[in-house]
């Protein structure tokens, strides 16, 4: 095996991989969503890196698995540290106390490197919950570290016992992880894109460039064509992608068969193509990328939570700016000293002081979880109203439909006076689980009961999903059943968000994605079908319309203007709120014979032309659109007054 050399082309390729993290992660382009892929380049550099690195010293006969962790702590662990020190100073001055319980989570998660396992269970890379978590972006750290702690250990034993089928080994590896990820790129999104056994072939493919590159690339013409299918294949992938991509899936070949198809072309004197990427800019923040990398999302977070609706485009580019003038003083300061060894060079004090350091920050960390984030920060108006985050329906399980319930299991709770055979049927989405409480209330002063069922984004329509998620339709079979099933039952209760029916997430099947156009036509006929399956059973049918949406997130929107004392409105007007729900109500108005009456959170909250966010100064949400449960005897109230006539 041949020398290992500095390879300035590398670290362009770094900074290309970065920088495209960064303009998806800051929004810079309005319209480009794919600069995900950069992690994938990193991932492919990083197997190429660390093969080189310890197929070099096993031949040589001084590769020293202690001494490897070592230079992966010195090289990975201060920065980190860093980073998370800033984090949890910056999170003490501004961040309210359930949102600095979650970072102290991630945090504790972030340093003992299992953060993308936590990922895997708590968010959605995609969804609206990603912007608020401040460390999600060390999921891709976790899976590297966890990537070095086996891979090393698996090629010292095959270099040492089965040299000849090291490579075979290892592409069977690479094969078996790239067919989980197949298997479970549709099934279960989360665990593909998160988890080492669905990302450790895209390190591998790094690790065969470094085996096919000593081997065919010793070609000048053959290293010129590399090149540019590379920068072809990543190309593609940017301008191609989006996030309805199915990620990883097939679709991760293309940047990681581009970025090593650009790191193979860059042996034998280079390419073309590799050459672009050793301009002096491109290199520096190449070798910074690591520190960019740490910083940019949460201060791009901290924007967020701060600025909220004020979080301009400008803004947004000056947080970019900011991301690199913060990395480079983190690299120069603490990357790079401790890196190079010229802080703590000995290798015992560094273990020493790594261990010592990871016990200080999980306690740290601990003790804010266990101090509830700290409320005594605040006054105690601020920490009541950020407290309405949590002012959520606490409900027996039963009253979530569970595709995977045991035989036998009811899919649904009882509401209202329990005691009582059901007269109502009451099901939908998380607005409905939102509204629970209200609706108890309501059914309970009206001496009255019901059935209640809820699925997490799943309207009450028959015969659709949502893309990615088949529950929705059993979900409707399901409640379809119990309703016939259930003779005293006299009025359904039609309970949602509505809007996913013009957001192109419904589908026919949770394997297809239709267009917006499409989705919406499926909603309108889905709808319709509904109504008159219901109505054809002799049932009233009452619909709840879609409850108005704010700017933000309420609670902590809120907190912040009491702090700030910059007041902005977080309540959208009644005119948008029509707008966008022209479809629905147009929906509802064809439909008008099939329904008995209509209950109009709008009627309550924007009457004035502009929509309440809050009533007496307490949250009507708990985030930015669902209804807190300590208001349900305000909407029971209000259930009474459109709904009175509903027996």
């Amino acid at each position: 095996m041949r020398t290992l050399k500095y390879r300035p082309d590398i670290d362009g390729l770094r900074a290309v991989a970065v920088l495209l993290v960064l303009v998806f992660h800051f929004d810079l382009t309005g319209g480009g969503k794919s600069g995900f892929i950069g992690v994938d380049v990193f991932f492919v550099i990083s197997g190429f890196l660390i093969t080189s690195i310890i197929l070099r010293k096993l031949d040589e006969g001084n590769f020293s698995l202690g001494a490897f962790y070592i230079n992966r702590i010195r090289r990975l662990a201060p920065p980190l540290f860093a980073m998370l020190a800033l984090t949890l100073v910056v999170g003490y001055l501004i961040l309210l106390p359930d949102d600095y319980v979650k970072l102290a989570w991630q945090g504790i998660c972030s340093q003992l490197y299992v953060a993308n396992i936590y990922y895997w269970r708590t968010i959605n890379y995609f969804g609206y919950q990603s912007d608020r978590v401040i460390l999600l972006h060390t999921w891709s750290l976790a899976v590297e570290e966890q990537f070095y702690l086996v891979f090393p250990v698996l090629l010292m034993c095959a270099h040492r016992f089965a040299r000849k089928y090291l490579w075979p080994v290892l592409g069977l590896i690479a094969i078996v992880s790239f067919v989980l990820n197949i298997a479970f790129v549709a099934a279960k999104p989360e665990a593909a894109f998160y988890l080492l056994p669905t990302r450790a072939w895209e390190l591998l493919i790094g690790s065969f460039v470094y085996w096919i590159s000593a081997r065919w690339f010793k070609s000048v013409a053959l290293n010129q064509i590399c090149g540019l299918i590379g920068v072809l294949l990543i190309v593609i992938g940017v301008l191609g992608y989006g996030e309805h991509t199915q990620f990883p899936g097939y679709f991760a070949l293309l940047p990681c068969l581009g970025a090593a198809c650009l790191i193979a072309s860059g042996f034998q004197g280079g390419s073309f193509a590799s050459r672009l990427f050793t301009v002096p800019p491109m290199v520096y923040i190449g070798r910074i990328s690591y520190s960019i990398y740490l910083v940019h999302w949460p201060i791009n977070i901290f924007a967020t939570f701060w600025l909220g609706d004020r979080y301009s485009w400008s803004m947004r580019f000056e947080m970019f700016g900011l991301s690199i003038v913060i990395a480079a003083l983190l690299f120069h300061l603490v990357e790079t000293p401790f890196g190079e060894g010229k802080m703590l060079a000995g290798n015992r004090r560094m273990v020493s002081i790594y261990a010592a350091g990871v016990c200080a920050s999980v306690v740290g960390f601990a003790v804010i979880v266990m101090g509830h984030g700290l409320p005594q920060r605040f006054p105690a108006n601020v920490a009541r109203i950020a407290d309405a985050a949590l002012d959520k329906p606490k409900l027996d399980p039963a009253c979530e439909f569970d595709p995977k319930a045991v035989a036998g299991r009811p899919p649904y709770c009882l509401l209202g006076m329990k005691s009582k055979a059901p007269e109502w049927f009451v099901m939908g989405d998380s607005h409905a689980w939102a509204a629970y409480s209200a609706l108890d209330t309501w059914l309970q002063d009206r001496g009255q009961s019901g059935i209640f069922s809820f699925r997490h984004g799943c309207m009450p329509i028959d015969g659709v999903d949502l893309y990615r998620d088949s529950s929705c339709r059993a979900f409707n079979v399901a409640l379809a059943r119990v309703l016939a099933e259930t003779p005293t039952v006299t009025s359904v209760f039609l309970v949602a968000r509505w809007h996913q029916g013009d957001e192109d997430v419904i589908s026919e099947s949770d394997q297809k994605l239709l267009s917006k156009d499409e989705s919406t036509a499926l909603f309108n006929r889905q709808f319709a079908a509904t109504l008159r399956r219901i109505h054809a059973m002799g049932k009233r049918i009452v619909i709840w319309e879609p409850v108005p949406w704010a700017k933000t997130d309420v609670p902590a929107a809120l907190a912040r203007q009491v702090l700030s004392g910059h007041v902005s409105d977080l309540g959208i007007s009644r005119s948008d709120y029509t707008k966008v729900h022209e479809f629905f109500f147009s929906d509802l108005n064809e439909n008008r014979s099939l329904i008995e009456a209509r209950f109009s959170p709008s009627e309550v909250l924007c009457h004035t032309g502009q929509c309440m966010v809050e009533l007496g100064g307490y949250p009507l949400y708990f985030d930015g659109g669902h209804l807190t449960t300590s208001l349900s005897g305000f909407w029971a109230r209000e259930l009474e007054k459109q709904l009175g006539s509903v027996e």
